[in-house]
């Protein structure tokens, strides 16, 4: 039923160019009551935030039942993670870009409907860099490693933006935006230049 709630409200805020104003009026043109709504949801707002959020768990469970995603490294798990989610959206682009044009202004801050996503995001993007801390394929740095899974989100989010405006055949732009922000991003989290020069700083300091 919830689905069905979930496919209800996509397909009314589409014939109605915008959101059901009450749990009343939605619940009605659904044919169902306000106490059957609520059986399901506590609210319109919580009903919204978890379209994002089931579509993501619907591409995670796409992503982790694909044959070679024990074998991926952290960088390719994060790329099929992007390429996944983004694929998911196409069939409802245009609610995607009503929501976008309603209320998501800038970055970093996201509107409340994108809650339950960041919260699915966190949840599995986390496990994949800490296997990736764990192969050293992502390094180990106090304080900062914690926050890695905190950039990850707004790349995710400059994506989500980047896919709703690109206008190039079959999005291709946005493919070539994931790609190059997801390699930077995993690149910076890497062993780079500036953990030798870090390293050979702390050398140097403690050997004067």
């Amino acid at each position: 039923m919830k689905a069905k709630l979930i496919q209800e409200y996509i397909h009314y805020t589409l014939e109605h160019n915008n959101t059901p104003q009450s749990v009343y009026l939605f619940a009605k043109s659904v044919g169902i009551s306000e106490q059957e709504f609520y059986n399901h949801f506590s609210g319109l707002e919580t009903l919204e935030s978890e379209i994002y959020q089931t579509w993501f768990e619907e591409a995670m469970h796409k992503c982790t039942t694909s044959s070679p995603w024990n074998d991926y490294s952290a960088r390719e798990k994060v790329l099929a993670v992007f390429y996944t989610f983004i694929e998911s959206l196409k069939p409802n682009r245009s609610f995607v870009k009503f929501l976008k044009e309603r209320d998501f202004k800038s970055l970093p801050k996201w509107p409340a409907y994108l809650n339950g996503l960041h919260h699915s995001f966190m949840d599995h993007v986390k496990p994949i860099l800490n296997e990736g801390i764990a192969s050293t394929e992502i390094a180990e740095r106090k304080y900062i490693d914690t926050k890695y899974a905190d950039g990850l989100w707004l790349n995710f989010l400059f994506v989500l933006k980047f896919w709703i405006d690109d206008t190039s055949p079959a999005f291709e732009k946005t493919d070539a935006a994931i790609e190059k922000s997801v390699n930077l991003a995993v690149d910076l989290m890497g062993k780079s230049a500036l953990d030798a020069a870090l390293d050979f700083g702390k050398f140097l300091f403690q050997n004067k």
